[in-house]
């Protein structure tokens, strides 16, 4: 089974990675995990101090370490724009005046203009300068076959070395170790978890609306 690729995640607002309308997708941030990572790959989110923080902010409180999302890559990585342009995710272009905050969380915002340069939807979550650092990640990842657990992030009883035989890396970007994904399949199968969304993101307020499973 193929080795994991985990990351501390700093912001969870369902922008990325984005949970909603039928596939979860990371099409901004982590631009090597999107370089890198293709189908049949798994990618791991988990909380960072700064996550653990910018929730408490919203009201909401979650453990350092906690499993935020675990996915699979479930097709061929597509390049920015063609996700643009797939009719299966105009759903996730962002309406900034939309009352659902799933719909205003989307993360389908490059696209690339007349002369093949990226140019940028208007969203809550990325200004412009972020568009060189997210557009150098290429492609968006996406995965039917995922479990996205956002403010209800966990670390399994006993810590992660019980499951994973070591403690969680301490790096910002790293692999998991190899029976990570079998492991955690068994727990999920265990804890009666099927694939889905299973929470609300960290830094949604208390009172924002939502779909969530």
């Amino acid at each position: 089974m193929n080795k994991a690729m985990g990351y501390k995640m700093t912001h969870d607002t369902g922008f990325a990675p984005n949970p909603f309308h039928g596939a979860l997708t990371l099409a901004t941030c982590k631009p090597a995990v999107r370089r890198t990572r293709g189908r049949g790959d798994w990618v791991a989110g988990f909380t960072s101090k700064a996550l653990v923080q910018n929730a408490r902010e919203h009201g909401v409180s979650i453990p350092y370490g906690g499993l935020v999302y675990l996915m699979q890559v479930t097709e061929e990585p597509l390049e920015l724009s063609a996700y643009f342009n797939d009719p299966r995710f105009l759903k996730k272009r962002p309406s900034l005046d939309a009352r659902d905050p799933e719909v205003r969380s989307g993360d389908n915002i490059y696209w690339r203009d007349a002369d093949g340069l990226y140019q940028q939807l208007p969203n809550n979550s990325h200004e412009q300068d972020a568009k060189i650092h997210d557009t150098s990640g290429k492609n968006a990842l996406v995965s039917a076959r995922f479990w996205y657990f956002g403010r209800n992030c966990f670390v399994p009883p006993g810590g992660w070395k019980v499951l994973m035989g070591r403690e969680l890396s301490t790096g910002r970007t790293f692999y998991c170790p190899d029976r990570f994904v079998e492991g955690m399949l068994d727990h999920l199968k265990e804890m009666d978890m099927k694939p889905g969304i299973h929470g609300r993101p960290c830094m949604w307020d208390e009172t924002a609306k939502s779909n969530c499973g």
